[in-house]
């Protein structure tokens, strides 16, 4: 649990920083999610970077050893930064793309959207799928080596249109919003809460309209 509170935090700092320098998080990042593919695929595909197989004994498994398990976790840990890095700028890159004050800015910035999230739908499909029955069936070294490639790829197409791509300086700091919160969360610490609390929210729909979301609860006052 311990590390996996700490890699939460990295997480959160380095989509921090990457907001601050949108385009070298794209460029920087994907770098570490392939570097940590690799690692898998190695750790698959060469014996002496995994455990010797049990066989029909299961009592004399033997189990990785440290300089093994240092290695696969090393790839997890370039996955976690990758991953930290990439999520959070890709889409609000791509939206920079396009100027959305015209017409076809906001066509495009739709289609963009509309694109993306189809692309990643499939991609998710084909993992869950194609993948996993390589990986079962076949080989895994080849299951960890086909989306590393595929990573490796995506890199390499990303790259060649760097020079083209429109570069929207941030304005502001994220650190600001989030002292603002804590800020405010101590000022209306005391204030007592209305009858009907509910009504008070930002984006409140009553229960009986069709558009309504998840019910309203008093379980967390």
């Amino acid at each position: 649990m311990f590390w996996f509170y700490t890699w939460m935090q990295i997480r959160t700092w380095l989509k921090i920083i990457c907001w601050r320098t949108r385009i070298w998080s794209l460029v920087l990042f994907p770098l570490f999610e392939t570097q940590g593919m690799l690692i898998l695929t190695l750790t698959a595909a060469i014996p002496q970077l995994h455990p010797s197989p049990c066989g029909t004994d299961s009592s004399k498994c033997v189990g990785p050893t440290a300089g093994q398990l240092t290695f696969l976790l090393s790839g997890f840990g370039f996955l976690v930064i990758g991953a930290s890095g990439i999520r959070p700028c890709n889409l609000a890159f791509g939206a920079d793309q396009f100027n959305p004050n015209t017409e076809s800015g906001r066509r495009g910035t739709n289609s963009f959207f509309n694109w993306y999230y189809f692309t990643f739908t499939f991609a998710v499909m084909v993992s869950l799928t194609i993948i996993v029955y390589v990986q079962s069936n076949i080989s895994w070294a080849i299951g960890l080596a086909i989306p590393a490639f595929m990573m490796f790829l995506s890199c390499t197409v990303f790259f060649v249109g760097t020079r083209i791509y429109v570069m929207v300086l941030p304005q502001g700091s994220p650190l600001t919003s989030v002292v603002q919160v804590i800020v405010a969360a101590s000022k209306k610490r005391k204030l007592a809460l209305p009858d009907q609390p509910q009504k008070s929210l930002f984006d409140f729909m009553s229960p009986n309209s069709i558009n309504s979301k998840l019910p309203y609860t008093d379980q967390f006052r």
